[in-house]
Protein backbone atom coordinates (compact mmCIF):
# COMPACT_ATOMS: atom_id res chain seq x y z
CA UNK A 1 0.00 0.00 0.00
CA UNK A 2 1.49 3.56 -1.11
CA UNK A 3 1.08 5.31 2.45
CA UNK A 4 3.09 6.14 5.60
CA UNK A 5 2.87 4.23 9.10
CA UNK A 6 1.95 6.07 11.86
CA UNK A 7 0.35 5.16 15.40
CA UNK A 8 2.43 1.90 15.64
CA UNK A 9 -0.10 0.69 18.93
CA UNK A 10 3.19 -1.62 20.86
CA UNK A 11 2.20 -1.34 24.23
CA UNK A 12 0.22 -4.94 24.11
CA UNK A 13 3.31 -6.71 22.36
CA UNK A 14 5.50 -5.26 25.11
CA UNK A 15 3.13 -6.55 27.85
CA UNK A 16 2.94 -10.15 26.09
CA UNK A 17 6.81 -9.53 25.66
CA UNK A 18 7.36 -8.53 29.42
CA UNK A 19 4.83 -11.11 30.81
CA UNK A 20 6.13 -13.91 28.90
CA UNK A 21 10.03 -13.53 29.78
CA UNK A 22 9.01 -13.49 33.11
CA UNK A 23 6.63 -16.74 32.71
CA UNK A 24 9.42 -18.33 31.03
CA UNK A 25 12.66 -17.25 33.64
CA UNK A 26 10.59 -18.59 36.74
CA UNK A 27 9.88 -21.84 35.08
CA UNK A 28 13.41 -21.97 34.40
CA UNK A 29 14.26 -21.30 37.55
CA UNK A 30 12.10 -23.46 39.19
CA UNK A 31 12.16 -26.10 36.24
CA UNK A 32 9.15 -25.78 36.05
CA UNK A 33 8.69 -27.34 31.36
CA UNK A 34 4.94 -26.09 31.75
CA UNK A 35 5.42 -22.24 32.96
CA UNK A 36 8.40 -22.05 30.93
CA UNK A 37 6.60 -23.28 27.62
CA UNK A 38 3.60 -20.93 28.67
CA UNK A 39 6.00 -17.97 28.50
CA UNK A 40 7.78 -19.25 25.18
CA UNK A 41 4.11 -19.13 23.58
CA UNK A 42 3.36 -15.57 24.56
CA UNK A 43 7.05 -14.70 23.79
CA UNK A 44 6.05 -16.49 20.10
CA UNK A 45 2.69 -14.23 19.48
CA UNK A 46 4.28 -10.90 20.36
CA UNK A 47 6.23 -11.38 17.50
CA UNK A 48 4.70 -12.99 14.93
CA UNK A 49 1.72 -10.78 15.93
CA UNK A 50 4.20 -7.48 14.50
CA UNK A 51 5.59 -10.27 11.53
CA UNK A 52 1.94 -10.57 10.69
CA UNK A 53 0.86 -6.85 10.74
CA UNK A 54 3.69 -6.28 8.62
CA UNK A 55 3.10 -8.78 5.96
CA UNK A 56 -0.42 -7.61 5.78
CA UNK A 57 0.38 -4.03 5.11
CA UNK A 58 2.72 -5.03 1.99
CA UNK A 59 0.69 -7.45 0.65
CA UNK A 60 -2.87 -6.00 0.85
CA UNK A 61 -3.92 -3.87 -2.42
CA UNK A 62 -6.58 -1.11 -2.58
CA UNK A 63 -8.12 -1.00 -6.38
CA UNK A 64 -9.62 2.25 -6.62
CA UNK A 65 -8.71 3.86 -9.86
CA UNK A 66 -10.72 5.84 -11.71
CA UNK A 67 -14.68 4.75 -10.77
CA UNK A 68 -15.98 8.35 -10.45
CA UNK A 69 -19.52 8.89 -8.57
CA UNK A 70 -22.03 10.98 -10.47
CA UNK A 71 -24.79 12.54 -8.31
CA UNK A 72 -27.44 14.86 -8.60
CA UNK A 73 -28.12 17.33 -5.36
CA UNK A 74 -30.33 14.77 -2.92
CA UNK A 75 -29.25 11.35 -4.96
CA UNK A 76 -28.02 8.63 -2.52
CA UNK A 77 -25.21 6.37 -4.42
CA UNK A 78 -22.23 4.58 -2.74
CA UNK A 79 -18.54 4.88 -3.11
CA UNK A 80 -17.16 1.60 -3.70
CA UNK A 81 -13.51 0.54 -2.65
CA UNK A 82 -12.23 -2.63 -3.32
CA UNK A 83 -9.52 -4.22 -1.11
CA UNK A 84 -7.62 -7.68 -2.47
CA UNK A 85 -5.86 -10.20 -0.48
CA UNK A 86 -2.88 -11.69 -2.57
CA UNK A 87 -1.46 -13.38 0.26
CA UNK A 88 -2.31 -16.89 1.96
CA UNK A 89 -3.62 -15.80 4.40
CA UNK A 90 -6.21 -14.25 6.07
CA UNK A 91 -6.39 -10.67 7.10
CA UNK A 92 -8.37 -10.09 10.23
CA UNK A 93 -8.94 -6.70 12.19
CA UNK A 94 -9.17 -4.32 8.78
CA UNK A 95 -10.74 -1.09 9.79
CA UNK A 96 -11.13 2.23 8.17
CA UNK A 97 -12.33 5.86 8.11
CA UNK A 98 -13.04 8.08 5.13
CA UNK A 99 -13.42 11.59 5.64
CA UNK A 100 -14.61 13.81 1.93
CA UNK A 101 -15.33 17.38 1.40
CA UNK A 102 -18.84 18.50 2.79
CA UNK A 103 -20.09 18.35 -0.44
CA UNK A 104 -21.39 14.94 0.62
CA UNK A 105 -22.65 13.06 4.04
CA UNK A 106 -22.19 9.57 4.58
CA UNK A 107 -25.45 8.18 5.54
CA UNK A 108 -25.85 5.73 7.87
CA UNK A 109 -29.00 3.17 8.34
CA UNK A 110 -31.23 4.87 10.42
CA UNK A 111 -28.46 8.14 10.82
CA UNK A 112 -30.10 11.39 9.94
CA UNK A 113 -26.95 13.91 10.83
CA UNK A 114 -24.68 15.46 8.28
CA UNK A 115 -21.70 13.38 8.44
CA UNK A 116 -18.58 13.94 6.72
CA UNK A 117 -16.48 10.63 7.59
CA UNK A 118 -17.20 6.85 7.30
CA UNK A 119 -16.46 4.24 9.31
CA UNK A 120 -15.91 0.28 8.34
CA UNK A 121 -14.25 -3.30 9.60
CA UNK A 122 -13.84 -6.26 7.49
CA UNK A 123 -12.06 -9.50 7.48
CA UNK A 124 -10.05 -10.48 4.34
CA UNK A 125 -9.84 -13.69 2.80
CA UNK A 126 -7.14 -15.22 1.67
CA UNK A 127 -6.73 -14.31 -1.96
CA UNK A 128 -10.12 -13.09 -1.98
CA UNK A 129 -11.03 -9.41 -3.10
CA UNK A 130 -13.87 -7.72 -1.12
CA UNK A 131 -15.69 -4.08 -2.06
CA UNK A 132 -16.76 -1.83 0.58
CA UNK A 133 -19.63 -0.05 -0.49
CA UNK A 134 -19.84 3.69 1.36
CA UNK A 135 -23.23 5.02 1.06
CA UNK A 136 -23.26 8.94 0.27
CA UNK A 137 -25.69 11.59 -0.28
CA UNK A 138 -25.17 14.86 -2.32
CA UNK A 139 -26.08 17.83 -0.16
CA UNK A 140 -23.91 20.60 -3.05
CA UNK A 141 -23.06 21.16 -6.46
CA UNK A 142 -19.36 20.52 -6.84
CA UNK A 143 -16.78 17.70 -6.78
CA UNK A 144 -15.83 16.28 -4.15
CA UNK A 145 -12.83 14.44 -2.61
CA UNK A 146 -11.84 11.83 -0.11
CA UNK A 147 -9.30 14.27 1.96
CA UNK A 148 -8.45 11.85 4.52
CA UNK A 149 -8.11 8.08 4.12
CA UNK A 150 -6.73 5.81 7.10
CA UNK A 151 -6.91 2.07 7.67
CA UNK A 152 -5.89 0.34 10.77
CA UNK A 153 -4.18 -3.13 10.21
CA UNK A 154 -4.41 -5.10 13.56
CA UNK A 155 -3.53 -9.31 14.54
CA UNK A 156 -5.99 -11.74 15.17
CA UNK A 157 -5.49 -11.04 19.50
CA UNK A 158 -4.83 -7.42 18.99
CA UNK A 159 -1.46 -7.63 20.26
CA UNK A 160 0.02 -5.45 17.42
CA UNK A 161 -1.44 -2.77 15.41
CA UNK A 162 -0.66 -0.09 12.96
CA UNK A 163 -2.64 2.79 11.58
CA UNK A 164 -1.74 4.10 7.70
CA UNK A 165 -2.42 7.29 6.57
CA UNK A 166 -2.55 7.18 2.72
CA UNK A 167 -0.19 9.71 1.10
CA UNK A 168 -2.30 9.48 -2.01
CA UNK A 169 -5.87 10.40 -2.13
CA UNK A 170 -8.42 8.23 -3.76
CA UNK A 171 -8.48 8.90 -6.80
CA UNK A 172 -12.50 8.24 -7.14
CA UNK A 173 -14.07 11.66 -7.51
CA UNK A 174 -17.80 12.13 -6.22
CA UNK A 175 -19.43 14.60 -9.05
CA UNK A 176 -22.17 16.27 -7.74
CA UNK A 177 -24.33 17.35 -10.72
CA UNK A 178 -26.02 20.68 -10.70
CA UNK A 179 -30.21 20.84 -10.36
CA UNK A 180 -31.17 21.70 -13.77
CA UNK A 181 -33.80 24.95 -13.85
CA UNK A 182 -35.83 26.28 -16.32
CA UNK A 183 -35.09 28.97 -18.18
CA UNK A 184 -38.31 31.57 -18.06
CA UNK A 185 -39.51 33.33 -21.48
CA UNK A 186 -37.46 30.24 -22.66
CA UNK A 187 -39.35 29.65 -25.73
CA UNK A 188 -40.77 32.81 -26.53
CA UNK A 189 -36.79 34.25 -26.46
CA UNK A 190 -34.93 31.17 -27.52
CA UNK A 191 -32.23 31.64 -29.53
CA UNK A 192 -32.51 31.36 -33.32
CA UNK A 193 -30.41 30.09 -35.90
CA UNK A 194 -27.86 32.55 -37.91
CA UNK A 195 -27.81 31.98 -41.92
CA UNK A 196 -28.35 28.79 -43.46
CA UNK A 197 -26.04 25.24 -43.71
CA UNK A 198 -27.01 22.35 -45.79
CA UNK A 199 -26.60 19.43 -43.32
CA UNK A 200 -27.58 15.95 -42.95
CA UNK A 201 -30.06 15.67 -39.74
CA UNK A 202 -32.89 18.02 -38.88
CA UNK A 203 -35.54 18.27 -35.95
CA UNK A 204 -38.25 18.69 -38.80
CA UNK A 205 -36.80 17.18 -42.72
CA UNK A 206 -35.76 13.84 -43.47
CA UNK A 207 -32.96 14.22 -45.51
CA UNK A 208 -33.15 10.54 -46.55
CA UNK A 209 -35.90 12.37 -49.23
CA UNK A 210 -34.20 14.86 -51.69
CA UNK A 211 -36.20 18.13 -52.31
CA UNK A 212 -35.64 18.27 -55.62
CA UNK A 213 -33.07 17.98 -58.36
CA UNK A 214 -31.10 20.62 -60.32
CA UNK A 215 -28.08 20.10 -63.34
CA UNK A 216 -25.41 18.33 -62.05
CA UNK A 217 -22.05 20.20 -61.91
CA UNK A 218 -18.29 18.64 -61.48
CA UNK A 219 -18.04 19.94 -58.01
CA UNK A 220 -21.36 17.81 -56.58
CA UNK A 221 -20.26 14.78 -55.03
CA UNK A 222 -21.07 11.17 -56.90
CA UNK A 223 -23.49 9.77 -54.44
CA UNK A 224 -26.14 12.89 -54.71
CA UNK A 225 -26.61 12.05 -58.88
CA UNK A 226 -30.09 11.32 -59.07
CA UNK A 227 -30.34 8.34 -61.96
CA UNK A 228 -33.92 8.33 -62.13
CA UNK A 229 -34.30 11.78 -63.07
CA UNK A 230 -31.27 11.73 -65.22
CA UNK A 231 -32.31 9.11 -67.73
CA UNK A 232 -35.71 10.88 -67.77
CA UNK A 233 -34.73 14.48 -68.63
CA UNK A 234 -31.50 13.02 -70.55
CA UNK A 235 -28.67 14.34 -68.75
CA UNK A 236 -27.00 14.49 -65.46
CA UNK A 237 -29.25 15.78 -62.38
CA UNK A 238 -28.11 16.18 -58.72
CA UNK A 239 -30.37 15.76 -55.59
CA UNK A 240 -31.01 18.77 -53.49
CA UNK A 241 -31.77 18.89 -50.03
CA UNK A 242 -33.66 21.30 -47.76
CA UNK A 243 -30.89 24.05 -46.34
CA UNK A 244 -31.64 24.06 -42.88
CA UNK A 245 -29.90 26.62 -40.15
CA UNK A 246 -27.82 24.86 -37.71
CA UNK A 247 -27.62 25.62 -34.26
CA UNK A 248 -24.38 26.09 -32.26
CA UNK A 249 -24.70 27.97 -28.73
CA UNK A 250 -21.87 28.78 -27.12
CA UNK A 251 -22.27 29.99 -23.06
CA UNK A 252 -19.96 31.85 -21.22
CA UNK A 253 -19.27 32.22 -17.31
CA UNK A 254 -16.33 34.63 -17.23
CA UNK A 255 -15.64 35.92 -13.59
CA UNK A 256 -13.62 38.48 -11.55
CA UNK A 257 -11.06 36.58 -9.21
CA UNK A 258 -12.71 37.33 -5.72
CA UNK A 259 -10.40 35.79 -2.95
CA UNK A 260 -12.60 37.19 -0.13
CA UNK A 261 -14.79 34.05 0.75
CA UNK A 262 -15.36 30.89 -0.20
CA UNK A 263 -19.01 30.97 0.55
CA UNK A 264 -21.60 30.06 -2.50
CA UNK A 265 -23.71 32.93 -3.88
CA UNK A 266 -27.27 32.05 -4.50
CA UNK A 267 -26.88 34.23 -7.94
CA UNK A 268 -24.43 32.09 -9.66
CA UNK A 269 -26.11 28.90 -8.30
CA UNK A 270 -28.79 29.27 -9.88
CA UNK A 271 -26.96 30.60 -12.97
CA UNK A 272 -25.56 27.23 -13.26
CA UNK A 273 -28.62 25.55 -12.53
CA UNK A 274 -30.33 27.37 -15.33
CA UNK A 275 -26.97 26.80 -17.79
CA UNK A 276 -27.65 22.93 -17.10
CA UNK A 277 -31.30 23.62 -17.98
CA UNK A 278 -30.33 24.98 -21.34
CA UNK A 279 -27.32 22.33 -22.61
CA UNK A 280 -29.98 19.82 -21.71
CA UNK A 281 -32.27 22.06 -24.11
CA UNK A 282 -29.61 21.38 -26.90
CA UNK A 283 -29.19 17.78 -26.01
CA UNK A 284 -32.70 16.93 -26.35
CA UNK A 285 -32.85 19.16 -29.60
CA UNK A 286 -29.47 18.41 -31.47
CA UNK A 287 -27.97 21.28 -30.87
CA UNK A 288 -24.01 21.53 -30.95
CA UNK A 289 -23.02 23.57 -28.20
CA UNK A 290 -19.72 24.74 -26.26
CA UNK A 291 -19.24 26.26 -22.83
CA UNK A 292 -16.26 28.20 -21.59
CA UNK A 293 -15.30 29.71 -18.70
CA UNK A 294 -11.61 31.85 -17.05
CA UNK A 295 -10.97 29.34 -14.47
CA UNK A 296 -7.77 29.10 -14.79
CA UNK A 297 -6.33 25.75 -14.42
CA UNK A 298 -2.90 24.32 -14.62
CA UNK A 299 -1.33 25.00 -18.19
CA UNK A 300 -4.21 26.63 -19.21
CA UNK A 301 -5.63 30.52 -19.38
CA UNK A 302 -9.56 29.30 -19.53
CA UNK A 303 -11.42 26.24 -19.08
CA UNK A 304 -13.78 24.83 -22.11
CA UNK A 305 -15.48 22.15 -23.88
CA UNK A 306 -15.73 22.81 -27.63
CA UNK A 307 -18.68 22.25 -30.07
CA UNK A 308 -20.56 19.32 -29.61
CA UNK A 309 -23.62 17.26 -29.53
CA UNK A 310 -24.89 13.87 -27.43
CA UNK A 311 -25.08 12.43 -24.37
CA UNK A 312 -21.06 12.32 -23.45
CA UNK A 313 -20.90 15.68 -24.67
CA UNK A 314 -23.33 16.81 -22.14
CA UNK A 315 -21.91 14.83 -19.27
CA UNK A 316 -18.95 16.65 -19.90
CA UNK A 317 -20.25 20.10 -19.37
CA UNK A 318 -22.38 18.99 -16.69
CA UNK A 319 -18.82 18.13 -14.72
CA UNK A 320 -17.57 21.32 -16.21
CA UNK A 321 -20.19 23.12 -14.29
CA UNK A 322 -19.83 21.06 -11.38
CA UNK A 323 -16.51 21.79 -11.18
CA UNK A 324 -16.86 25.81 -10.89
CA UNK A 325 -16.51 28.09 -8.10
CA UNK A 326 -16.74 31.67 -8.04
CA UNK A 327 -13.85 31.56 -5.48
CA UNK A 328 -11.01 29.84 -8.36
CA UNK A 329 -7.98 31.30 -9.54
CA UNK A 330 -9.54 33.67 -12.79
CA UNK A 331 -7.60 34.65 -15.62
CA UNK A 332 -8.75 38.67 -16.72
CA UNK A 333 -11.94 38.43 -18.56
CA UNK A 334 -10.38 40.94 -21.10
CA UNK A 335 -7.39 38.30 -21.52
CA UNK A 336 -10.04 35.43 -21.24
CA UNK A 337 -12.56 36.98 -24.42
CA UNK A 338 -9.36 37.60 -26.07
CA UNK A 339 -8.73 33.41 -26.61
CA UNK A 340 -12.43 32.91 -26.97
CA UNK A 341 -12.70 34.99 -29.46
CA UNK A 342 -10.56 33.15 -31.53
CA UNK A 343 -12.35 30.12 -31.06
CA UNK A 344 -15.68 31.38 -32.33
CA UNK A 345 -15.20 30.41 -36.23
CA UNK A 346 -18.31 31.67 -37.77
CA UNK A 347 -21.64 33.27 -36.58
CA UNK A 348 -23.31 31.17 -33.63
CA UNK A 349 -25.64 32.16 -30.63
CA UNK A 350 -23.63 33.65 -27.53
CA UNK A 351 -25.41 32.93 -24.45
CA UNK A 352 -23.96 35.35 -21.48
CA UNK A 353 -24.64 33.05 -18.77
CA UNK A 354 -22.38 34.92 -16.33
CA UNK A 355 -20.23 38.11 -16.71
CA UNK A 356 -18.21 40.54 -14.19
CA UNK A 357 -16.70 43.88 -15.13
CA UNK A 358 -18.91 44.38 -17.73
CA UNK A 359 -16.79 47.88 -18.56
CA UNK A 360 -14.09 45.36 -19.56
CA UNK A 361 -16.34 43.32 -21.56
CA UNK A 362 -17.86 46.47 -24.12
CA UNK A 363 -15.40 45.99 -27.10
CA UNK A 364 -15.51 42.66 -27.23
CA UNK A 365 -19.54 42.56 -27.27
CA UNK A 366 -19.33 45.15 -29.62
CA UNK A 367 -16.92 43.18 -32.19
CA UNK A 368 -18.94 39.75 -31.79
CA UNK A 369 -22.17 41.88 -32.54
CA UNK A 370 -20.75 43.21 -35.61
CA UNK A 371 -19.03 39.76 -36.17
CA UNK A 372 -23.41 38.57 -37.01
CA UNK A 373 -23.25 36.56 -33.72
CA UNK A 374 -26.42 36.67 -32.08
CA UNK A 375 -25.96 37.74 -28.06
CA UNK A 376 -28.08 36.53 -25.27
CA UNK A 377 -27.33 36.92 -21.10
CA UNK A 378 -29.28 35.53 -18.41
CA UNK A 379 -31.11 38.10 -16.55
CA UNK A 380 -33.23 37.76 -13.01
CA UNK A 381 -36.56 36.32 -13.31
CA UNK A 382 -38.15 35.85 -9.99
CA UNK A 383 -36.09 32.77 -8.07
CA UNK A 384 -35.05 31.65 -11.65
CA UNK A 385 -33.42 33.78 -14.91
CA UNK A 386 -34.77 34.25 -18.69
CA UNK A 387 -32.95 34.73 -21.54
CA UNK A 388 -32.44 38.41 -22.80
CA UNK A 389 -31.17 39.68 -26.43
CA UNK A 390 -28.21 42.14 -26.34
CA UNK A 391 -28.77 44.49 -29.03
CA UNK A 392 -26.14 46.63 -30.92
CA UNK A 393 -26.54 50.62 -30.99
CA UNK A 394 -24.17 53.03 -32.27
CA UNK A 395 -21.38 50.47 -32.03
CA UNK A 396 -22.32 50.14 -28.66
CA UNK A 397 -23.62 46.72 -27.06
CA UNK A 398 -26.80 48.10 -24.84
CA UNK A 399 -26.25 45.74 -22.09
Amino acid sequence: MKGYSAEWQTRNQSLFYLFGFIVFLTGFIKNTVLLSLTGLVFITIAYLSKWYVLHMIRSLTIENTDHSLRLSIGDSGDLVIAFVNPSRLPFFNLSGRIVTDPLITFRNDGDQGNEQSYQFALTLPARKKILVHCPVKALERGIARVRSFELTCADPFHVFSCSIHFNELLKSRLIVYPNPETAHNFTREAPQNIGSEQVFRSLFQDFSSPAGTRDYVSSDPFRHIHWKASARVGRLQTKTYEHVSRQNWTFLFLNASSHLSNKRSDDFERRISAAAWLTQYARKHQIDFSLYCNTKTIGRSILGIDPDHGGQHLRSAWEMLAFMQKWQIKTPIQQAMSIIDKKLNGPRVLIIADLDQLDQAHMFLSKWLKDGHLIFKLIPAGKSYRLERIEHKGGVAIV
